[in-house]
């Protein structure tokens, strides 16, 4: 089956549940799955699913995070959110752990410009699936380091990095 008719068929098969009852997060795990299969190429893109799906009140939309490691990613991400528009999911991309260390080291630099403290990492940052969200634990010294910790913790909010202060 080509793409154009696997997605008719996830479509259908999604609008027809959402008829009855609406999909179940399982549901549509399996449709993003099929999705998935049918754009991915590990050779350019190689795209996973991560945690369950989570349906938005808002925009009636599921909500399915993924990474995508490969030279071909951000066509291939375009490609998944237009799929996904028609089958009433919203893609959104979570960094892989290569890319969330260079978020936080690139978070880090910056506020180090702001104040007289040194911020230093502890560990490998850690994914909860549970949350969604990357962990990464920290220790300062210095001066302002309050202050810092503060901005790095706020800096991480808006990319769904958790940061916890040690010692």
């Amino acid at each position: 089956m080509n793409r154009v008719g696997l997605m008719a068929a996830v479509g259908s098969s999604l609008a027809s549940l959402a008829a009855a009852q609406g999909p179940t997060a399982a549901d549509v795990l399996q449709s993003a799955k099929e999705i998935i299969g049918t754009l991915g190429d590990p050779a350019l893109c190689d795209l996973s699913l991560h945690g369950e799906p989570l349906l938005d009140d808002l925009t009636e939309r599921w909500l399915i995070a993924y990474s995508g490691v490969g030279p071909a990613c951000d066509d291939a991400s375009a490609r998944l959110q237009r799929v996904g528009i028609e089958a009433n999911i919203a893609f959104y991309r979570r960094p892989n752990s290569d890319e969330v260390k260079l978020l936080i080291g690139q978070m880090r630099a910056s506020v180090r410009r702001g104040f007289d403290c040194l911020i230093s990492f502890r560990g490998e940052p850690q994914f909860d699936d549970e949350s969604s969200r990357w962990s990464v634990r920290y220790y300062t010294s210095g001066y302002q380091c309050s202050e810092a910790g503060e901005e790095l913790e706020r800096k991480g909010r808006e990319f769904r990095v958790s940061f916890q202060r040690v010692g």
